[in-house]
């Protein structure tokens, strides 16, 4: 703002052409102004950054009194756990559980012993059985519980197959 007001009055049409001296004044002031700004001329032309242009932030923050309570408000309690299966309103549907089937030897004993003791098609029988073999564990199917349990101690009995009853969330 500064730097076109000199020179529009420098090169203000007056009927006659700008004098020498004024150009040069007009020229030098706005070299001046523009190297002014970012930087400081100190002696023997050395040119040093100015202290304005110096980026600077505050690195140390006052430190807060931090109040800790003594103890929580008697009428504050905590749960130990949380579900939202609790908030349901009781069923007349009995829990289900899982049959978890863990890996027992090859994927075709246990696929025998699955389509032997539970009734799966084939292709699920052997799905879950691939699955165990590779994996370490597969989900065989949710039952009600005395169901799921008697397969699993079939299996465990009959086939000498590892698996697990979990009740299904």
């Amino acid at each position: 703002p500064l730097n076109s007001f000199w020179v529009e009055k420098a090169f203000e049409p007056c009927g006659h052409a700008p004098e020498p001296t004024t150009m040069r004044a007009a020229l030098s002031l706005l070299l001046v102004s523009t190297t002014v700004d970012a930087f400081s001329v100190s002696g023997l032309g050395v040119v040093r950054p100015a202290r304005a242009a110096t980026p600077a932030m505050q690195t140390i923050a006052p430190e807060r009194e931090s109040t800790i309570p003594d103890s929580l408000p008697s009428s504050w309690t905590v749960p130990d756990t949380f579900s939202l299966a609790d908030l349901k309103r009781p069923s007349d549907e009995p829990p289900m559980y899982r049959l978890t089937l863990f890996r027992s030897g090859d994927a075709v004993h246990m696929a025998n012993a699955l389509l032997d003791v539970i009734p799966l098609e084939k292709e699920k029988a052997v799905e879950v059985a691939d699955t165990a073999a590779r994996v370490g564990l597969s989900l065989v199917g949710v039952w009600e519980q005395g169901l799921c349990e008697t397969y699993s101690e079939e299996l465990r009995r009959g086939y000498n197959i590892a698996c697990d009853v979990s009740k299904a969330e």
